[in-house]
């Protein structure tokens, strides 16, 4: 575990965290990505809480395109 932070942690922590560990990171994207569903988060009230590790598989690996976007490329390839 990382000195001073847990692994599951508010967006505002993770933030703190992802910048601390070199990462440049907005807290508008983290939420972003948890308003699409591209990172599960866990809520307590209002409040996502989100799970390091899978902040880090989805900033190093990245996310599928939504159905629609797939979509849009075919059609324009097809063009």
């Amino acid at each position: 575990m990382y000195k001073g932070f847990a692994e599951v942690d508010t967006i505002p922590n993770t933030h703190k965290r992802l910048r601390e560990e070199g990462y440049h990171v907005s807290v508008c994207m983290l939420r972003g990505l948890v308003r699409s569903g591209a990172l599960k988060a866990a809520y307590s009230g209002n409040k996502a809480l989100l799970y390091y590790p899978n902040v880090i598989k989805v900033l190093q690996e990245g996310t599928e395109p939504p159905e629609a976007v797939k979509r849009q490329i075919l059609r324009l390839m097809q063009q």
